[in-house]
């Protein structure tokens, strides 16, 4: 290959990747409301951390108000939760 064609690749590859980016980037804006969905939902969740008497506060009003929906709820999370636990058990070796 000479220096010509060399140069003449190297633009062509250039070309083909600046096309590539902008291919990408029109793709990615597509899903960026879902990135920011999913940035809220973290933002949420650091602030519970920092803020629980929110959350427990909020658990209180529930207990109150309906008692057997969240007797009902805490069951099924407690009955997934052991099911998680022996799955886990099964899925991974023990050491």
């Amino acid at each position: 290959m000479t220096a010509h064609d060399l140069q003449a690749r190297q633009t062509r590859l250039l070309q083909r990747s600046a096309t590539l980016r902008q291919q990408a980037a029109s793709g990615l804006q597509k899903i960026e409301p879902v990135f920011a969905v999913g940035d809220r939902l973290l933002q949420a969740g650091t602030w519970l951390r920092r803020n629980p008497v929110y959350l427990t506060g909020a658990l209180a009003v529930l207990v109150v108000l309906k008692p057997r929906a969240v007797m009902r709820t805490s069951v099924r999370a407690w009955a997934l939760w052991q099911s998680w636990q022996k799955a886990r058990g099964c899925i991974t070796p023990s050491r």
